[in-house]
């Protein structure tokens, strides 16, 4: 079965993003020539993806170094899209750490 990285929201009116997608959303930016972020935002996004790819190798996540790499390269393959789930199911309640620690700075 496909993951879906969007869904429609219960009211129809925005959709709910997969955790995996913002992987992949904020590598694409990063990795971008030129980077669209400020340094800031740099730092966070940086953050992010490895604080994610922790918690991933923590729920048994074993190619986190590979999908690092892959994240690098800004092609969202078949393989990478695969990875980033895998890697978020790994991480499974630990994101919502992740992202309440990001977001009080």
């Amino acid at each position: 079965m496909k993951t879906k990285l969007f869904t429609p929201s219960p009211d129809g009116k925005s959709y709910d993003m997969h955790p995996a997608a913002a992987l992949l959303i904020l590598a694409g930016d990063l990795y971008s020539d030129p980077c669209p972020m400020s340094k800031t935002d740099q730092q966070l996004a940086h953050a992010y993806i490895d604080s994610v790819l922790s918690a991933a190798r923590a729920g048994g996540f074993t190619q986190g170094d590979i999908l690092a790499t892959l994240l690098a390269g800004t092609e969202v393959s078949p393989r990478v899209l695969d990875m980033a789930v895998r890697a978020c199911e790994a991480a499974g309640g630990r994101l919502v750490a992740i992202l309440d620690r990001l977001i009080a700075g």
